[in-house]
């Protein structure tokens, strides 16, 4: 296992050997190797150096056999799971290529394909979500462009989360060093979704005579504007110790809160599956929503039409088949895979108007649609939950990076990273929403891709990050995703989300359950779970009027007790605080026997 307690390397895959030219002082009195001059010499040797080094690598990788394609079984990559074609491969351990090491040119393509296709998926759920019908209710353009900027930043991001450099004369690091890599947070939607909605609600965003609610920028610029101004606590928070977070944040808690951010995402995703989350749900018998997703789209029909149901079945079931049977090229893109599964039937069978995409410009970059930012006090503290909630996902993944990569965790090294991780975490979600999106966060598929094939070479990621800035600058392709059935986005977003209510369930198998952990467990899912069954029922809990102060914090609070995530990750914070860790330890659940007698794990 590599050691990195003392890597003070900034990252990169290309060395340069910095040589230091030291002179004794003039015994006059002048300076002698410390002036602006030889400095600027140092440093331009250092340029001539790194510039040479990129050279002679690029000619390594574009003219040689070891370069372009080395010796690495590109079948093995390509060989599906099922027998016998997978037969010689039973058992076969890959050559495992480290953080820093050259790995051949076609391999780094090849890897980069795989990790951009683990994220597509996770990467434009969450601007579909927030400025789609659920959310802000944003123009089709402008949805299109949102799943464009989150794609372009993505890239951006995961490439120096990579990359890795130390902050100006301190010990401070901006990002892990790893493959790793960055997409917007999931942990926000449920904050957007009810913040749009309290919007709408109090008339503060625009409605139709019909009740139709129309597009609403000013709600989304304020939850950007106020997201920019509150991951600056993140930023701070993610200065802590590790050890401290973990200890704030338990397992116990955080795993809760996984399962109801997955939870209540699950309800999203699954009225898109049966035809969309509009008025369309409530099927009245006329007006422009009597069909789905309105009476307007190509081939509307009732929300939950067989049909609809089907088209979502649809991309469930290539998910599954890719999972089981393909191979390891593409079992990490099988959400990717099954959402184009989706949308070629889709296509084939008059669900996609085709107009939308072909009048779609070629290209797009940030800032080709803006919002006015602005700030709303109702969701700091929400957004200050959301903080807590991912720096201790983002540790967690950059441990998980680090174990799969063979680096060292016990030592001093793993610190540097998590620090560096967090902290560039918490800087991209204070730039993300000056870009116009939401916060980003670590995600977690890169590590399952890291373990199938055996490469944690950053070069990868550097290929991912490319393929990602590329989606997104092709603007067509953002739109090629906005005008997808809503039933085929259902059936992606469904899986995903129901993935991280997994996540949560795996955390929280590691808990010793004693009585205390039961006891601030059943506490803090009272009001959890309440949310998700019943979620209009905090709807009345403060009386109407007062300052405008006052009606902010109302809000705010209103919005934290109407948020499943954020109530579970509240009041299981403070119980943990407050309940002696030593309470109930001697009360732990028995571990069950199997059928042969052994204790199960």
């Amino acid at each position: 296992m590599q050691n990195d307690d003392d890597d003070e390397s900034a990252g990169g895959g290309i060395e340069v050997t910095k040589t230091v030219s030291s002179q004794q002082s003039d015994p006059k009195g002048g300076e002698a190797g410390t002036g602006t001059g030889t400095r600027r010499a140092q440093a331009k040797g250092m340029a001539m150096d790194w510039l040479t080094a990129a050279w002679d690598e690029t000619v390594f990788l574009t003219t040689t056999k070891e370069g372009l394609i080395g010796d690495y079984d590109y079948a093995y990559l390509l060989t599906p799971d099922i027998p016998p074609f997978n037969r010689k491969y039973k058992g076969r351990s890959q050559p495992f290529f480290g953080v820093d090491d050259r790995i051949p040119l076609l391999l780094t393509l090849l890897l980069g394909i795989q990790h951009a296709l683990a994220m597509i998926g996770g990467a434009v759920s969450p601007p579909l979500l927030i400025a789609g019908a659920s959310g802000a209710n944003l123009t089709p353009d402008e949805v299109s462009y949102l799943v464009s900027a989150s794609l372009i930043l993505s890239g951006v991001f995961s490439f120096f989360q990579i990359v890795r450099f130390r902050i100006f004369n301190t010990g401070l690091w901006i990002g892990t060093g790893m493959l790793s890599v960055v997409g917007e947070s999931f942990a926000v939607v449920p904050i957007a979704q009810g913040f749009m909605a309290g919007e709408y609600a109090a008339g503060r965003c625009p409605t139709s005579d019909e009740g139709q609610k129309l597009p609403c920028p000013k709600a989304y610029g304020q939850l950007l504007g106020t997201v920019s101004l509150v991951m600056l606590f993140q930023v701070a928070m993610s200065l802590i110790k590790p050890r401290y977070l973990r200890k704030i944040f338990p397992k116990l808690v955080s795993g809760m809160v996984l399962m109801c951010i997955g939870a209540g995402l699950v309800a999203s995703g699954m009225k898109s599956w049966a035809g969309g989350s509009g008025p369309c749900m409530m099927r009245p018998k006329d007006g422009f929503f009597a069909l789905c997703p309105d009476i307007d789209a190509p081939n509307p029909l009732p929300w939950g039409h067989p049909k609809f149901l089907g088209l979502g079945f649809l991309v469930y079931v290539t998910i599954l088949i890719v999972e089981i049977w393909g191979s390891p090229l593409i079992r990490n893109g099988s959400v990717a895979i099954g959402l184009c599964i989706g949308a070629l039937v889709g296509g084939l069978t008059g669900y996609i108007d085709s107009s939308t995409i072909t009048s779609a410009p070629k290209g797009t970059f940030l800032w080709t649609h803006t919002f006015p930012l602005g700030l709303n006090g109702s969701l700091v503290l929400p957004l200050i939950a959301c903080c807590l909630t991912t720096l201790v996902s983002c540790l967690g993944d950059v441990v998980a990076t680090a174990e799969v990569s063979r680096l060292d965790v016990d030592g001093l090294g793993i610190d540097a990273r998590v620090q560096g991780g967090l902290t560039a975490d918490g800087v991209w979600s204070v730039l993300a929403p000056l870009a116009t999106t939401t916060p980003t966060v670590l995600f977690a598929q890169n590590v399952g891709v890291i373990a199938l094939t055996g490469c944690a070479s950053r070069r990868a990621g550097y290929a991912c990050c490319v393929f990602m800035i590329l989606a997104g600058v092709a603007s067509r392709f953002g739109a090629a995703i906005v005008a997808l059935p809503p039933s085929v986005i259902g059936g992606m977003t469904t899986f995903l989300f129901t993935s991280i209510v997994v996540s949560g369930i795996s955390i929280l198998s590691k808990c010793r359950w004693t009585s205390r952990d039961r006891f601030i467990a059943t506490a803090a899912l009272v009001f959890g779970i309440s949310d998700l069954v019943v979620p209009d029922w905090p709807r009345y809990l403060f009386p109407d009027g007062g300052s405008v102060g006052v009606e902010g914090l109302k809000d705010g609070l209103a919005l934290i007790v109407g948020t499943s995530y954020c109530i579970v990750a509240l009041v299981g914070v403070l119980l943990n605080a407050v309940i002696p860790q030593d309470r109930g330890a001697e009360d732990i659940l028995p571990q069950t026997e199997g059928a042969d007698g052994a204790k199960a794990d």
